[in-house]
Formats: structure tokens, sequence, C-alpha cells
């Protein structure tokens, strides 16, 4: 899903990318940005993943993907 389809089902919903800053509490260059995939803020993706009722992950691909960290040697304490 691109920017322009997130876009639309915002506004089929009522709610603008202002609206969404408003709530958050950041600025509407963040949300924005957050949309164009400019840059990555979990919270304000995840709000708008859960307002157009989708998974992150489907929303930004690239972006949201959790890896788990590679094994560490335990140290001895």
């Amino acid at each position: 899903m691109d920017h322009v389809d997130i876009t639309y089902r915002l506004r089929r919903i009522g709610k603008t990318q202002a609206d969404i800053a408003h709530t958050l509490g950041v600025s509407p260059a963040v949300v924005s940005n957050v949309i164009h995939g400019r840059t990555t803020s979990f919270s304000v993706a995840s709000y708008i993943a859960m307002l157009v009722n989708q998974d992150i992950t489907t929303l930004w691909p690239d972006k949201y993907v959790f890896k788990p960290r590679a094994n560490q040697k335990k140290r001895n304490i």
C-alpha cells in the first residue's frame, strides 16, 4: 500500500494528518513523513494502521519488521 492509498483510507474515515498529529502530540510533518515512508515512528505508524484497520507491516512492509537480536555470548559475572 502506498501513501496515496493510506491518505485515501484516512479521508474515508474522516481523519486528516492534522487530526492524527494533534491526537498524538506530534507535528503534521511527522505524520506526513511516516505516511510517505521518509521516516519511521512506531507510535504514529501503529495509530495510522489501527485507524485504517490494517497491520503495520502491510502498510510499510520494509519499515517495521522486527528481527530478533543475534545471539550474544553470555558473560560470566
